[in-house]
């Protein structure tokens, strides 16, 4: 599931559909972006990680700085400082298990809808 989201560093947005990941699980909370998203907000590639996907399918992402993930519904806002994974061959936007916990953000996935808690 996607839900739109906007992501802010240093007096820059940019705004995009993030994919509500549970499984990308994390000890803090992460959004996972693509090179040109990282680009957009002014971020520098850090130390390289390599991760295990399902499958066992192995993957390398770059640590970036920490943005501002912000989500709103209806008149509710909600914001999380987030770590950085630059994803490269990544399309899309991704938030980590803790990152969506962290917002608060419940998912109903059989009626494809989602609130805050």
């Amino acid at each position: 599931m996607r839900i739109p989201v906007r992501l802010r560093r240093c007096g820059k947005e940019v705004e995009a559909y993030a994919l509500l990941n549970t499984g990308f699980e994390s000890d803090e909370p992460v959004v996972a972006v693509p090179p040109e998203v990282a680009s957009e907000l002014g971020l520098r590639y850090g130390r390289e990680v390599m991760f295990r996907g399902p499958t066992l399918t192995y993957g390398i992402v770059y640590l970036g700085e920490r943005v501002e993930v912000v989500v709103s519904m209806n008149n509710e806002c909600r914001c999380v400082e987030a770590y950085v994974a630059i994803a490269p061959g990544e399309d899309e936007v991704i938030l980590s298990a803790k990152c969506i916990e962290l917002l608060g953000i419940v998912i109903d996935l059989k009626h494809r809808r989602w609130w805050f808690s």
